[in-house]
């Protein structure tokens, strides 16, 4: 998956293994269908993933 994006976040743009911890994200929902398959994942920092769902994001 990560080589598949680069390894690169979708979201920011940033090198995945930057220390950051990496979450997997359904690109379709799975309430809307989506599967998980591998071609419907993707790594995101924690931090850029919460962005994607609209949760606040709390920078230490």
């Amino acid at each position: 998956m990560a080589k598949r994006q680069l390894y690169k976040c979708p979201n920011c743009g940033d090198f995945l293994f930057n220390g950051e911890e990496l979450e997997i994200h359904h690109i379709v929902p799975v309430k809307q269908g989506g599967s998980d398959d591998m071609d419907n994942l993707e790594h995101l920092h924690k931090g850029c993933h919460k962005q994607v769902h609209g949760q606040r994001v709390n920078k230490a």
